[in-house]
């Protein structure tokens, strides 16, 4: 969990601060990193987490004054988290872990999702349902993330940043305003589920033509709704040269130093967090399960803490 940004959102930490609108700031600017590894190894939950944190402190940011830049600071991260939301949830609908529409059986309403009651089909799923507060922030969410490359939605930030308007309704529109740029684009991106013959050969007609404009695998994959990995089957049975892939490389390594860092910079806002909490009150029930929580957590990085003592005798 992003700790700087967790005490951002309580509003006496923000008060002590000698710049409370620098604080906020910088905050935000340490969550969004958070935001990126929460994107690349974290759960959803994680990223939602970091979502009601930053609108907590934007909505602080806006009652006290605290001035623009702050207030544009927390909006970002509530705009990153929302699509890194609709980004997992999509995932999770590829890995068969969240319901897709049509999936759920019982759990979902009459015409809603496609369910019909006494119909079991799907119950094991999640439901992405639950992330979102009302149906025109899902909606939303998605148009942040389907068939919208890294690149798009940056640019689309950017833009919007520079107006001073981050709303979720603004950056949609940027997008949209954006949508036909690339090569392609113009035409109809066929539906993910679409298993035609003619929605197949769309497909890889984009995939070329993407490709030739310097679009990764992945980037790709975004803009048509399907895994990364399947744009790379496609490509290779047709011959199509994806030259940003040989450029990033498929394989990432990670920055340990960057991680172990930011886990530093974590357990130092931890520690000031929890010195904020009287262990009076807090409510038994709950206690007991986060001391499990806390025990597991600190048996790990005890473990870790020992390894890199040895490492640098």
């Amino acid at each position: 969990m992003a700790a700087d940004l967790a005490l951002a959102a309580n509003p006496g930490v923000i008060e002590r601060s000698a710049d409370p609108a620098g604080f906020v700031v910088q905050a935000c600017e340490r969550a969004k990193a958070w935001l990126q590894e929460a994107l690349e190894h974290g759960g959803i939950e994680q990223i939602a987490e970091i979502r009601s944190q930053a609108e907590a402190v934007r909505v602080y940011t806006a009652q006290k004054q605290l001035g623009k830049d702050a207030q544009l600071a927390a909006a970002e991260i509530v705009r990153r988290a929302e699509r890194g939301i609709g980004l997992a949830i999509r995932r999770g609908q590829q890995n068969g872990e969240i319901a897709r529409r049509g999936d759920c059986g019982s759990r979902g309403a009459p015409g809603v999702h496609g369910g019909n009651p006494g119909d079991r089909r799907g119950d094991h799923l999640g439901s992405p349902g639950s992330f979102f507060r009302h149906g025109d922030e899902r909606a939303d969410a998605y148009a942040m993330t389907d068939r919208v490359s890294d690149t798009d939605f940056e640019d689309a930030v950017g833009e919007a940043k520079a107006e001073g308007n981050l709303s979720r309704a603004n950056v949609v529109r940027k997008i949209r305003q954006r949508d036909g740029a690339p090569p392609g684009s113009g035409r109809r991106v066929p539906d993910p589920a679409d298993r035609s013959a003619e929605a197949a050969g769309r497909r890889r007609e984009l995939i070329g033509e993407f490709a030739g404009s310097g679009m990764s695998s992945r980037q790709i994959g975004e803009r048509l709704g399907i895994g990364d990995e399947r744009v790379r089957q496609i490509a290779r049975e047709h011959r199509i040269d994806i030259r940003a892939d040989a450029v990033l490389g498929r394989a990432r390594r990670h920055d340990s130093n960057r991680i172990v860092r930011q886990t530093v910079h974590a357990l130092e806002g931890l520690v000031m967090s929890v010195e904020l909490a009287d262990v009076a009150d807090l409510d038994p029930a709950g206690a007991t399960e986060w001391a499990a929580s806390m025990a597991r957590s600190i048996r790990q990085l005890s473990t870790f803490l020992r390894q890199m003592k040895e490492t640098i005798r």
